[in-house]
C-alpha cells in the first residue's frame, strides 16, 4: 500500500498522478477574505472512517505578511508534514513556500520562492539537493494556499470558476496545473465541531475530482474536505 501523506494532502500532489485534460486558463478568481488572523483550526484525518491522525490549518500575520500554514501527523506512518506559504495579504499571490517532511526515511526540506515570472524550488534530502526552475503565468496561485484560496469564493449554486496552480513542493519538479472549481449545492455537514450548512464545493484537476464542504457563514470555514484518500473534519476553532 502506498504511502498516505506525500500524496494526498494537496490537490497539487494528486493533480501531478495522472494527465491533465483541462486547458490552463490564467485568471484571478479570488473573491473577499472571510478570515481574521490570527486563526487555527483542528482536524481529524480519516481514511475508511478510520482516525490516521490530525492536522491543524492556521492563519497568522507576520511582519505584515500573511501566514498560510498547514501542519499534519500521522502517528501509525511516523511521519509529519508541516508547510507555510507566505502570500500577499490582498491577493493571495504566493511569494515563499516552505515545507518539512520528516518521516521514517528521514527529513525533506523544500523552499519556492517567487521572483518575477518565475518560481524557484530548492529541495534537500538525505540522498538528494535538486534545484529547480519554473516560469509562471501573471495570475497564479500556489497549490498550497488552496484550501485558504477556497474559502474567498463567492458561493452560490452551479458557479464555475477556472484558474493556474503552480505545484511547488510535491516531491516532484514544479508544474502549472488547471483547477476547475464547481459550486454544487447546499448541505447539512455533522463533524466532530457540531452540524454546518455548508457549501459544497468540487475541484476537479489532473483527471480526479476531490470535494471541500465550506460552512454558509460568513467565516466559510472549512468544516470538511474529501480528497479522495483522507477526509479531513473540524474539530475545533481558535
Amino acid at each position: 500500500m502506498r504511502r498516505i501523506l506525500p500524496v494526498v494532502l494537496s490537490l497539487a500532489a494528486l493533480a501531478a498522478c495522472s494527465g491533465d485534460s483541462d486547458e490552463l486558463v490564467a485568471q484571478d478568481v479570488l473573491g473577499d477574505i472571510p478570515w481574521s488572523a490570527p486563526e487555527t483550526a483542528h482536524y481529524r484525518l480519516l481514511h475508511d472512517d478510520d482516525t490516521k491522525g490530525s492536522g491543524e490549518l492556521k492563519i497568522v500575520m507576520q511582519d505584515g505578511a500573511l501566514m498560510l500554514a498547514q501542519t499534519f501527523d500521522i502517528p501509525d506512518q511516523q511521519i509529519s508534514d508541516a508547510i507555510q506559504v507566505e502570500a500577499d495579504a490582498l491577493n493571495l499571490r504566493p511569494k515563499v513556500v516552505q515545507r518539512t517532511i520528516d518521516g521514517p526515511e528521514g527529513k525533506r526540506d523544500c523552499t519556492a520562492t517567487y521572483a518575477g515570472n518565475d518560481v524557484t524550488v530548492q529541495q534537500q534530502a538525505k540522498d538528494e539537493n535538486r534545484k529547480d526552475q519554473l516560469t509562471v503565468p501573471a495570475q497564479h496561485y500556489d497549490s498550497w494556499s488552496d484550501l485558504f484560496l477556497w474559502r474567498t469564493l463567492k458561493f452560490f449554486e452551479d458557479e464555475e470558476l477556472k484558474y493556474v496552480d503552480v505545484l511547488t513542493c510535491s516531491l516532484t519538479k514544479p508544474d502549472l496545473l488547471p483547477v476547475v472549481l464547481k459550486v454544487k449545492s447546499r448541505e447539512e455537514v455533522t463533524v466532530p465541531a457540531g452540524t454546518f450548512q455548508a457549501w459544497r464545493l468540487e475541484i476537479r484537476s489532473g483527471g480526479r475530482t476531490q470535494k471541500a464542504w465550506y460552512a454558509d457563514n460568513a467565516a466559510r470555514t472549512l468544516v470538511r474536505y474529501d480528497n479522495g484518500d483522507l477526509v479531513f473534519e473540524l474539530e475545533s476553532l481558535s
